[in-house]
Parts: structure tokens; C-alpha cells; sequence
């Protein structure tokens, strides 16, 4: 190769090296201007249901959330595991873009900063916890023990049988 040639191609990619070194660097500055894109993503939160008397798996749970101005709050979800309830919560997120980065991202917060989830059995006591959204915020997935109490049943029949 001849010495012109091999000095045009140097400087051909040196050019474009230079370009493209300019152009991540403008738009790491945010110089070609950045979008805000919304994103919705879920906080799972998942309740291990256990007998308070046996300390037993409770099976077959069901789970029901709600907010301020807001009666379905979540959505349940197979846990695929026995005396696991796992829930759904929607996170929304602001992310500032530009062309080739995330430069920030933000949630939006909720009107009510509280989530209330009633753990529902029928052969148990249905159990209210409270949660912070802030707390479900800042962690994917997280587990609880939750200790339910059996409900009594009065037997009608064996009552009558004792007054008699």
C-alpha cells in the first residue's frame, strides 16, 4: 500500500473517530434535548399466610387492596408456592432521556402515601396491613409473615342439644 493511501485511511477513521466521540459526548450533555418517558412497573409484596394457633400453612388466601379514592389498588398474582398471596402494585415512573442515555428517572407519587391489604380467608379472620408507598418504592419484591386467626364456628345443632 502506498504511504498516501495509508495516511487517507488514518485520517478517515480518525475523522469518524472524532465525530462520534463529539456526538456521545453532546448528548451525554444533553445538547440535542431529552424526553421524559412515562414507564409503569409493579412492587411485588408477598404475604407468607401461617395459622396463629398452629403456626400451619394457610392455603388458598386471596388478598384485596385499596387507597384513598382508589378500591382496587393491586392486582393479585400466582406466587406458584403453597401459602404464599402475592400482590401487584403499580409504580409509575418518570425517565429523562436523551438519544443514547437514561439520565434520570423519578416516581410518582400517589395521591394517598399509604396502601392498605386485606389478606381474605374464609375459614380465618381477615387481616389488614398497612404499608408506606414509599417503602414499596425502593424495593422490588419483599416477603411478610402474616399469622392468621382461625375464626370460630358455633355449631347451631350441638348448642340446641346442650339447652335440651
Amino acid at each position: 500500500m502506498k504511504k498516501k493511501t495509508l495516511k487517507t485511511i488514518v485520517y478517515i477513521v480518525s475523522f469518524i473517530i472524532i465525530i462520534s466521540g463529539l456526538f456521545v459526548a453532546a448528548d451525554y450533555f444533553e445538547m440535542f434535548g431529552t424526553t421524559i418517558e412515562k414507564r409503569l412497573s409493579f412492587a411485588e409484596v408477598r404475604f407468607r399466610t401461617v395459622d396463629a394457633d398452629t403456626g400451619g400453612i394457610v392455603m388458598n388466601a386471596g388478598a384485596r387492596c385499596f387507597q384513598k379514592n382508589n378500591m382496587n389498588a393491586c392486582t393479585l398474582k400466582d406466587s406458584h408456592k403453597v401459602g404464599i398471596v402475592s400482590v401487584n402494585i403499580p409504580v409509575q415512573r418518570a425517565v429523562k432521556k436523551t438519544i443514547l442515555f437514561n439520565k434520570a428517572e423519578e416516581i410518582y407519587k400517589s395521591i394517598d402515601p399509604k396502601i392498605n391489604i386485606m389478606i381474605i380467608h374464609g375459614d380465618y379472620h381477615s387481616l389488614t396491613t398497612a404499608l408506606l408507598m414509599e417503602d414499596l418504592y425502593s424495593i422490588k419484591v419483599s416477603e411478610r409473615t402474616v399469622e392468621m386467626m382461625p375464626r370460630e364456628w358455633s355449631n347451631q345443632e350441638e348448642e340446641d342439644e346442650v339447652d335440651e
